[in-house]
């Protein structure tokens, strides 16, 4: 029975990675963050709506398969899964996500690390 269960997990997690779908980062940025009324801003500002979150999820989850222009593998890695836990957070609405999603989701902090020239 225990060996049932692992298997399911397993193979639940597994399914569920193989639904993101993979973008390079100047897609993301340009279709979720570009502009002032970004997918992004819509989202960590409260005005987005429930698949306006989910598709901005969509998004991010990509980031981390990708090699950033600049900077270190684990300051990537770090600043993406912060970014993928606070738009998880707007998706299952928890309180104050979105507060913690601008900051996550600052422009400068990641891009003065690891944006190319």
């Amino acid at each position: 029975m225990k060996i049932s269960v692992v298997l399911f997990t397993l193979v639940s997690a597994s399914l569920a990675a193989a639904d993101v779908t993979q973008r390079d980062i100047s897609s993301v940025m340009k279709e979720a963050y570009k502009g002032d009324a970004s997918l992004h801003k819509k989202v960590a500002t409260g005005k987005g709506t429930p698949a306006d979150a989910a598709k901005l999820l969509d998004y991010v989850k990509s980031l981390p398969a990708e090699s950033p222009p600049e900077g270190d593998a684990a300051s990537w890695k770090e600043k993406t899964s912060k970014l993928i836990e606070a738009v998880q957070a707007v998706v299952d609405g928890k309180p104050g996500a979105t507060s913690t999603l601008q900051t996550a989701g600052n422009c400068k902090a990641c891009h003065s690390v690891h944006k190319g020239k």
